[in-house]
């Protein structure tokens, strides 16, 4: 890894546990690819890891609408909106 890399990712964890409830914080995604559930983004808790710990490939691609969805989630939680 390159000098300019840091070895740390930010991201935003998944969820299992679905709550309409909490839909201005977390952006809902069907189960689909390596999805076995239904999940939510959770936007208010955003983690740094490791790049290290991460597997194989993604568990699935957002569209262009769960993404825009993540956000505008995130930038509210951040106080941008």
């Amino acid at each position: 890894m390159g000098e300019d890399i840091t070895p740390m990712l930010v991201i935003l964890p998944l969820s299992t546990q679905v709550y309409p409830v909490f839909k201005r914080w977390r952006v809902t995604i069907p189960a689909r690819g390596r999805l076995l559930k239904p999940c939510q983004v959770v936007t208010d808790q955003p983690r740094a890891l490791d790049r290290e710990r991460f597997g194989e490939g993604p568990l699935t691609i957002l569209t262009a609408e769960e993404m825009a969805a993540v956000e505008k989630s995130l930038l509210a939680v951040m106080g941008m909106l």
